[in-house]
């Protein structure tokens, strides 16, 4: 999925758009097609993959002017891969444009901070940081991962303890993030099969480095009520 437009920070500077668009790679021919909008044309924003598959778009600005405060954009928006609809969220107190950044936490939470730099006055550089807290955490009590390992092979079968297996709807892996310049190169979200047997869930790792380059990735739990874990980390190779 892919949303906004696109700027290099140079001008002439334009609107900038709410367009959205996916791409299937499991279709034989695949194309982009466009979906519902954001509410808030975007750009230099941030789009980070969360647990339990859902999108967070947060910061941006209304206009490709990489310093312009004042159209600065500051209500985050949740995208469905299920419905492709966006829904407007709770907004951060800082302008976050150019080079600003928003990374998934091993909690749940998304850490938003910076901005300015490269061209701006010093009343652009945006020194703070600040965490987001999706709705899913206000949800009830929090599933927990008692023991997972700290290594997986790929195609391998391996084992999660928890004493909320029967409580589980889906795992995933995300991929750790590595953000500038409004892109997280590394994000990658993977949902895995699995079985619940007692207290323990056995869930079937991706099956070729295609699928889940090598390296390390937070391994979510997310119950039925929609809560993911803690994380725990895994490398997969």
């Amino acid at each position: 999925m892919k949303s906004g437009t696109s700027a290099n920070s140079d001008p002439p500077f334009f609107t900038a758009v709410p367009n959205t668009y996916v791409l299937d790679m499991n279709q034989p021919s695949p194309a982009w097609r466009q979906t519902a909008s954001m509410a808030f044309g975007r750009s230099y924003h941030n789009l980070t993959l969360l647990p339990d598959g859902n999108v967070l778009a947060t910061g941006g600005g209304r206009n490709t002017d990489p310093f312009a405060q004042s159209q600065a954009v500051f209500a985050a928006e949740m995208w469905s891969p299920d419905t492709e609809t966006w829904t407007t969220m709770a907004a951060n107190q800082v302008p976050r444009l150019y080079h600003s950044t928003a990374l998934l936490l091993p909690d749940g939470r998304v850490l938003l901070a910076g901005g300015g730099r490269f061209g701006g006055g010093s009343n652009d550089d945006q020194l703070s940081a600040e965490f987001y807290s999706p709705p899913y955490l206000f949800k009830g009590a929090r599933p927990v991962i008692d023991s997972a390992p700290g290594q997986v092979a790929y195609g391998a079968t391996f084992p999660v303890t928890t004493a909320n297996a029967s409580q589980i709807a889906t795992v995933s892996l995300i991929r750790l993030g590595s953000v500038t310049h409004g892109f997280d190169t590394s994000q990658r979200y993977l949902g895995l099969t699995f079985s619940a047997t007692g207290g323990a869930l056995n869930v079937q790792a991706p099956a070729n480095a295609n699928q889940a380059p090598p390296g390390d990735y937070m391994l979510f739990i997310v119950d039925t009520n929609g809560v993911p874990s803690v994380a725990a980390f895994v490398k997969v190779q």
